[in-house]
């Protein structure tokens, strides 16, 4: 409690510094997946101080730069996608990396080598402020000559503090002996209370200090369901519906707070982690959304929250949501399109139902041959190698499967992860593999085990006679058994 006083403090004090022209930083999670730099499209405007020679300087002390690294860069941050929006050499006198942004309204930035490890940081109205930093570790990143960014740091800090506390009182309630009753649990019922109602007074003390760092604490700090348990809704419920109890996501502000994408991310992983059934998650999620304007950047990085968030923790949702941002910003990409259209070919070759990639290569003899060439008929896509023991083990069964039914349709596509064509060939004829051949002869570098996602031999890929997955890694009695369901005797 001594610590949310004293962080009060800093706040009504960074509210003071604010009306002078400071507000607050901090890093974004190194964990967030691997997102999209660009340099297009323009830069938003923003309400810019009149006067094009008013500056603010960031300056950049970092160590374990590697030699060859000249520049640094500012982003501004879209959600799936980080746009590069300026910059930075060395300076000759002490080989900082200095920034000069033209003075506005507060926003935050990140800083880094690439946009897989960035130090957020606010810049707008302090004249200039120094940001320290190991390029290894940019998410520890510190400011100094900059109280907003302090106050931002305390932010982060006390967010931090009551989701440990949430934790351990959550893990205190359950750990009560089911004997002992509900007399037992009262004194942590009341302790959960305490908390949930010390979040309302940070929150509320946040409005009134600095908005923009209330909206983004908004996104993290949760109700707590135990403290709410008159309303008679089970946890996945209140969770699924009231994760963001807290936050006004019609409000405009929002569009400026890039914790909006790591809010969704964790929303996705909180309610996988309370064993949330898929369909309620999907429920929950255009729930949330419905209430963001569609034509707003917060429902665009809300969006891009859901994608991240689901791809860890729910397969089938991440391909159903990155399908529908495709279709809704293709003709607005920031770069993040064509990376979510590639994996969403690499996702495809996993799931039941959907269209195989395409696979062209090389022959044994030198020609080209691709999968399509194979549409209407009943397909086993083999990857194997002639120095892969089990692949070869398993070929005699994957003859005699091919010579039982391949009057009938079937019909299979061998994808060589070797290098050295002439043991390529000579596999084939040992095993008398009499079915069709490609190779890019890359070995564990190959574009078709990459298009796959194919990460070990053998395995294999059944289709049905329009390119669809039927199942994948078939092989022994189990594909003899779909082959005779497929076929028949």
């Amino acid at each position: 409690m001594k610590k949310l006083l004293f962080l009060l403090f800093l706040l009504s004090f960074s509210a003071l510094e604010a009306q002078h022209g400071n507000t607050p930083n901090r890093p974004t999670r190194a964990s967030t997946p691997a997102r999209t730099q660009t340099s297009a499209p323009p830069a938003r405007t923003t309400n810019r101080t009149p006067g094009a020679a008013e500056k603010v300087l960031l300056v950049c002390k970092l160590w374990s730069v590697p030699s060859n690294t000249d520049s640094v860069n500012l982003y501004e941050y879209s959600g799936l996608a980080s746009r590069i929006i300026a910059r930075a050499g060395r300076r000759a006198s002490d080989s900082a990396f200095v920034f000069a942004v033209p003075k506005s309204s507060p926003r935050f930035y990140g800083i880094g080598l690439g946009d897989n490890a960035l130090a957020k940081v606010i810049l707008g109205q302090e004249p200039e402020l120094t940001l320290w930093a190991n390029v290894n570790f940019m998410e520890k990143a510190r400011t100094t000559n900059s109280p907003a960014n302090k106050a931002l740091e305390g932010v982060m800090q006390q967010i931090a503090l009551f989701s440990q506390e949430s934790e351990v009182l959550r893990t205190k309630y359950y750990n009560v002996d089911g004997n002992a009753g509900a007399a037992a649990r009262k004194p942590v019922e009341e302790e959960i209370k305490a908390l949930d109602k010390a979040k309302s007074r940070f929150l509320d003390s946040l409005k009134a200090a600095n908005t923009m760092l209330w909206r983004m604490a908004s996104v993290y700090i949760t109700p707590e369901h135990l403290a709410h348990k008159s309303s008679g809704q089970l946890e996945t419920d209140f969770y699924g519906k009231h994760y963001f109890d807290n936050a006004n996501f019609s409000d405009p502000g929002y569009n400026d707070i890039p914790d909006v994408f790591n809010g969704f991310e964790s929303f996705l992983s909180y309610l996988a982690r309370i064993a949330t059934p898929q369909e309620k998650v999907e429920e929950y999620i255009d729930q949330h959304l419905s209430k963001i304007p569609k034509d707003s950047r917060t429902y665009r990085m809300a969006f891009g929250g859901v994608i991240s968030g689901a791809k860890t923790t729910y397969g089938q949702l991440y391909t159903k949501y990155a399908l529908k941002y495709i279709e809704l910003y293709s003709n607005n990409s920031y770069g993040e399109i064509p990376r979510l259209q590639f994996e969403m070919k690499k996702a495809s070759t996993f799931m039941p139902g959907f269209e195989a990639p395409d696979l062209t290569g090389m022959t044994p003899d030198s020609n080209t041959y691709s999968l399509k060439q194979l549409r209407g008929k009943v397909v086993m896509v083999d990857f194997w190698a002639s120095w892969c023991g089990p692949c070869r083990r398993e070929n005699p069964n994957l003859v005699a499967n091919y010579k039982k039914y391949k009057d009938k349709g079937f019909d299979v596509l061998g994808v060589s992860l070797d290098r050295d064509a002439k043991a390529w060939v000579k596999a084939i004829e040992q095993d008398g593999l009499e079915w069709h051949h490609i190779s890019d002869l890359k070995g564990w570098q190959s574009q078709h085990a990459a298009l796959y996602s194919v990460t070990s031999i053998p395995q294999t890929l059944l289709l049905d006679r329009d390119g669809k997955i039927i199942v994948r890694n078939l092989r022994g009695e189990q594909l003899g058994e779909k082959l005779k369901e497929l076929f028949g005797e």
